[in-house]
């Protein structure tokens, strides 16, 4: 027997109205109204932010459809969809919507006392708000680690000195090109002077 309610409403079955792999729907022991479905992620979540992305679209989904099928099929007025997470789910719980059929004579009552921010702490709150909803469609990057990939060889400073070697000093190096210089001056010269005995030779 599973220790979880629902773990155990999933296993037995009872008042199930849909079940996939992902998601289950049904009507809950204690209702709120005549239409009150549950939608129950099957995976264990403390959070909505654990729950992947296609996973809670699927879970969303599932919900409107409920909700659809309590106007059509109970001529609901209204729905209330309401989500629990974070602290108000069990740890190791379940992430599960509530999906509350509606009618102007039901005798519920969802309302709550407006309160007015002052502005200061409503800027704040927009601030930090809006620096998160920035994000909305931004994915972070994995890192994708190659295990075929050999690491590295990290060089010792003796390995290093050859190539130290191989880019001479400011000064050997001014020494290096004055003597191209020199040689490249002295190899046009020894050309023309070859020229000029070849043209001496062809003479009559």
């Amino acid at each position: 027997m599973a220790e979880c309610r629902y773990c155990e409403l999933a296993e037995q079955k009872q008042n199930m109205l849909y079940e996939d792999e992902i998601v289950l729907a049904v009507i809950p022991e204690k209702t709120a109204t005549k239409g009150h479905v549950l939608v129950v992620a099957k995976d264990h979540h403390d959070n909505i932010q654990e729950i992947d992305d296609k996973e809670l679209e699927h879970i969303f989904y599932t919900a409107s459809f409920a909700a659809t099928s309590l106007f059509e099929t109970l001529e609901a007025h209204g729905t209330n969809i309401i989500a629990k997470t974070g602290s108000m789910i069990k740890k190791g719980g379940h992430f599960h919507i509530d999906v509350i059929a509606r009618k102007s004579d039901d005798g519920l009552n969802f309302l709550w006392t407006p309160k007015r921010l002052p502005e200061e702490e409503m800027k704040e709150a927009q601030g930090k708000i809006k620096d998160k909803c920035d994000m909305i469609g931004v994915k972070k990057k994995k890192e994708v680690i190659d295990l075929d990939r050999k690491p590295e060889k990290l060089e010792s400073s003796e390995e290093k000195a050859p190539e130290a070697e191989a880019n001479p000093p400011a000064e050997e190096y001014k020494k290096y090109k004055k003597t191209e210089k020199k040689k490249a001056k002295e190899g046009s010269h020894e050309d023309k002077e070859s020229y000029l005995v070849k043209q001496l030779r062809r003479m009559p």
